[in-house]
């Protein structure tokens, strides 16, 4: 009965030790992975887009919201992150920054996304620059 314990204890810490190995793995692999080079800022509010600006140009820029709120985003050294937000949670300034087209930043409150286009998947339009 001791043997039989000590096996499935055995066989538990080995399946726990295995998942644990794939999880770390697959987190490395996505953070370690070269993705596309982003060069655009996308921010919508509701679904709709509402500034879409280049990544090189540093710069914040300010998104009101249709309740009088404001959301401040903010794009640094070809990065961008959420740096003023008056939503209940605060969530979306803790997401950190972003650096290419893998992630995004959600304020789920706001509806505000904010996300990384360009590079390679971008198709050519034809445009140099669009002026709003």
């Amino acid at each position: 009965m001791k043997l039989l314990d000590f096996m499935r204890r055995r066989r538990d810490v080995v399946i726990i030790a295995a998942a644990l190995l794939a999880a770390l793995g697959l987190y490395l692999i996505s953070v370690l992975a070269p993705s596309s080079a982003a060069t655009t800022v996308v921010v919508t509010v509701g679904g709709q887009e509402v500034l879409r600006r280049p990544l090189s140009v540093n710069a914040e820029y300010s998104v009101p919201l249709s309740d009088g709120d404001v959301n401040v985003i903010c794009v640094e050294n070809s990065e961008v992150y959420m740096k003023e937000a008056n939503c209940r949670d605060g969530l979306c300034l803790r997401q950190g920054r972003l650096r290419n087209q893998a992630g995004t930043i959600v304020c789920l409150p706001h509806e505000v996304v904010v996300k990384l286009t360009g590079g390679a998947q971008e198709a050519d339009d034809g445009l140099d620059v669009i002026i709003q």
